[in-house]
């Protein structure tokens, strides 16, 4: 529920971001906000000063490969597809 509302503030001419920036609750919405070249622009400015990914890794930059598993995900019955499967 609380990923259609950041995804209507985004629609509205929001951002996702707020007071507490982004974690793993918001990090899909990273993928209805930003285009893949911004989201490459922040992977690198996250490598240029956290070369080792020490600092919150999984947290605040979504892969492009999550982005677009986000963009294509469907779900049934009110179920995720593969629940087995650990989600970040």
């Amino acid at each position: 529920m609380g990923g259609k509302i950041l995804e209507l503030c985004v629609a509205a001419g929001g951002s996702i971001t707020g007071e507490h920036g982004v974690g793993r609750e918001k990090i899909n919405q990273m993928c209805s906000q930003f285009q893949p070249d911004e989201i490459s622009v922040f992977h690198a400015l996250k490598a240029a000063f956290d070369p080792k990914r020490l600092l919150n890794p999984g947290k605040n930059i979504p892969t492009l490969a999550r982005c677009a598993e986000f963009g294509a995900m469907h779900v049934h019955n009110n179920e995720l597809p593969h629940p087995d499967l650990p989600r970040f």
